[in-house]
């Protein structure tokens, strides 16, 4: 007997358009920098780790697959380099997206 699973909404097409990097901060925080605009804001490194680990933590959303952490709902950065950027502090960024559905 064959097994097969249909999905019950259709997926739009979804594409990320990198707009800009965190970079570890001076004081032990991460800048969200957006290209051409500079520093938009400042998040504590202790926040991304909550989020890391399941917790919550404002303005942060760990998505539902748990590879990337989506930023006030609007930017996304993957796990893998924010994890990256923690472990090799101060010499790693990470690249910050937007999401595009169409």
């Amino acid at each position: 007997m064959k097994f097969v699973i249909v999905s019950e909404r259709p997926r739009p097409s979804v594409r990320y358009e990198k707009v800009g990097r965190l970079r570890p901060g001076e004081t032990g925080e991460i800048e969200v920098i957006l290209d051409g605009h500079g520093v938009i804001r400042t998040i504590p490194t202790g926040d991304f780790v909550l989020v890391l680990n399941g917790l919550f933590a404002l303005d942060l959303e760990l998505s539902e697959s748990g590879n990337r952490i989506v930023i006030s709902g609007k930017y996304t950065v993957l796990v893998n380099q924010v994890r990256g950027m923690i472990r090799d502090w101060p010499r790693k960024k990470a690249a910050l997206f937007i999401r595009e559905v169409g």
